[in-house]
This record gives C-alpha cells, sequence and structure tokens, in this order.
C-alpha cells in the first residue's frame, strides 16, 4: 500500500514536468531572442521596436535599371516630366471649383422726398421732422446719391426715429386739494412710458415711407421716445426742468385748468429735450404742442408743426 502511494507522487512529478517543459523551452527562446536583441543594438543595426527602419530594409523594385548622370528622374511628387505625361488623376481628389460670386445686396439707391418746412427750408440730411405724424427721423445709417445727385439712402439701410409721448394715448393728470375744478396743484406728466404716435415701428415705417419715401425694405434700428428736460408755458409765464408740467400759479390752477375741464380748451407748452437713447451728438429738440384734457385725469398732446433741432 505505501509503495502504491509513493509510485503515484513519483507518476505526479513526472505529469507536472512534462507540462512544465514548454514553459521551459519558451524562457530559453526568449533568453535567446534577448542576446539576439542586445547584440544587434550594440552593433548599431535595426532591431525590432524601431519606428523608422533602416533604409537598407526597403530595397528598390527588382525590375529598377541604372540610371545614366544626368538624366531627368520622375520624383514621387509629381515634378518630373514623367510623371506629367504619365501621372493618372487621383479619383478620390475632387476637381477644382471656381469661387462662388459675391453678391453684395442692399446697395441700392433710393431717392428721399423732402419737404419745405415752415421756414421754405428743404432739409436733405437728418433730422427729418414729420409735419403729418408724431415723429421725427433722426439718423439714417448709410445714405447715398442717386445718379441724378438726388440725395437718398440705400434699400435696405437702417435708420433711427423718435417719437413724442403722449401723442398716441393719453398722459396721467395727478393733482392736489379736494376740488378737481379748483386743485392746489396741477401736473400733466409727459414720461417716457406715454403712448407715442405711430404706436409701433411697422405703422411708423408705413408713414416715413408715404411722407419721406423711406423703402419699405429698410430697417427700423430703433424707436425712441422724446424725454422732455425742460418745459414752458408761454401763457402763464412759468417753466421749470423736468417732464412734469406743473401749473401752480392762481390763475393757472383756478381759471385756465376750469376753461381746459370744462370747456375743452387747449394748453399751448413749449417742451425741449432730446432723444432717449445714447446719440453721438446728443441733439436738442424743441417741441410745441397744445395740451388737451380728454377725460378726468386725463390728457394728450397735440403738435403743433414739426420738431425743430436746437
Amino acid at each position: 500500500m505505501k509503495q502504491t502511494f509513493t509510485s503515484r507522487i513519483a507518476r505526479a512529478r513526472w505529469i507536472i514536468l512534462g507540462a512544465m517543459l514548454p514553459v521551459f523551452s519558451g524562457c530559453t527562446t526568449i533568453q535567446r531572442a534577448k542576446s539576439r536583441w542586445i547584440e544587434e543594438r550594440s552593433a548599431g543595426g535595426p532591431h525590432r521596436g524601431d519606428v523608422t527602419p533602416a533604409k537598407s530594409q526597403y530595397p528598390g523594385p527588382a525590375s529598377a535599371t541604372p540610371v545614366a548622370a544626368g538624366a531627368k528622374v520622375a520624383s514621387n511628387d509629381g515634378t518630373g516630366d514623367a510623371a506629367k505625361s504619365d501621372a493618372k488623376p487621383d479619383s478620390k481628389k475632387l476637381p477644382d471649383r471656381p469661387a462662388p460670386e459675391v453678391v453684395q445686396a442692399g446697395n441700392t439707391c433710393v431717392p428721399l422726398k423732402f419737404t419745405p418746412g415752415a421756414d421754405g427750408s428743404v432739409a436733405i440730411a437728418p433730422p427729418f421732422s414729420s409735419a403729418a405724424g408724431n415723429y421725427v427721423i433722426t439718423k439714417i445709417f448709410r445714405t447715398c446719391t442717386t445718379r441724378d445727385n438726388t440725395p437718398g439712402m440705400e434699400l435696405t439701410s437702417p435708420w433711427l426715429a423718435m417719437g413724442i409721448p403722449c401723442s398716441g394715448g393719453d398722459g396721467r393728470v395727478d393733482w392736489k386739494g379736494t376740488n378737481y375744478l379748483r386743485p392746489k396743484l396741477v401736473q400733466l406728466i409727459v414720461a417716457n412710458d406715454c403712448p407715442m404716435g405711430p404706436p409701433d415701428s411697422q405703422s411708423l415705417k408705413e408713414l416715413a415711407h408715404k411722407e419721406f419715401g423711406i423703402p419699405m425694405e429698410s430697417l427700423v434700428g430703433a424707436y425712441t421716445p422724446f424725454i422732455v428736460q425742460f418745459w414752458e408755458i408761454p401763457s402763464l409765464g412759468e417753466s421749470d426742468v423736468g417732464f412734469s408740467v406743473d401749473l401752480r400759479d392762481n390763475d393757472a390752477r383756478t381759471k385756465t385748468w376750469a376753461n381746459m375741464v370744462s370747456k375743452g380748451e387747449a394748453l399751448r407748452v413749449v417742451l425741449i429735450g432730446r432723444e432717449n437713447a445714447w446719440t453721438q451728438t446728443d441733439q436738442l429738440y424743441m417741441v410745441e404742442a397744445d395740451v388737451v384734457v380728454t377725460t378726468k385725469n386725463r390728457f394728450r398732446l397735440k403738435r403743433r408743426g414739426g420738431a425743430d433741432a436746437l
């Protein structure tokens, strides 16, 4: 029984050694390859792992023939005579196409209409004050001259306009006291949030097209309100800064205001200010208008002529 167990152990040892024989053989092969790699590297020759093999590894074609001195040889970059005559076009390369023609839009000069002012003069450059509407064209970005020397603007040029507050809708009336007809103070608020006339950019463009010839293809860059910085009531001799036109005098509060409310009389005012936007010249304008009471605590401005640039 003991011999049988010992024999089994010896037999198992031979089986394990037999299984490990290829591993030992592989280790011997790796050791030989390593020795060969060291010898080749010390001799300066190519070895496994080089990124760029030596030129001797790429011999010329078997059909290559010696070339005589001074003869022209077709180079690989296609500059030789042979390349020019025998080279075939690369099917993968797209053919050269001509550059697209650049078409510049908006370069048509449209003549403008000019209406004489109250003094008979004609303005051929902004600002253009509308006599029919409550707006002023303050700037045209791309002006031009037609072939007959008429001032105009490019078809798609942007332009700026200024509207008069409280001319397209009612403004607010603030009064102090207990009697609406005999108040202690009346304030007519001409603020920037008061409706302008025309009310929007599309309506503005349509009016400007009829009055000044502004092309419908043009762009309204900005439509901003006129901000009141100074006001005056010539009939009462009152004036002040700000956008609140005040009736403080006793006659103004008792007589003028009472006639405005009960009889519908208009109050002439002079407003001076500028366009409510950052402009290069910060141009001042003067607007003459009539204040008309529409309903209780509401009024509207009705312009007298255009807005004069100061």
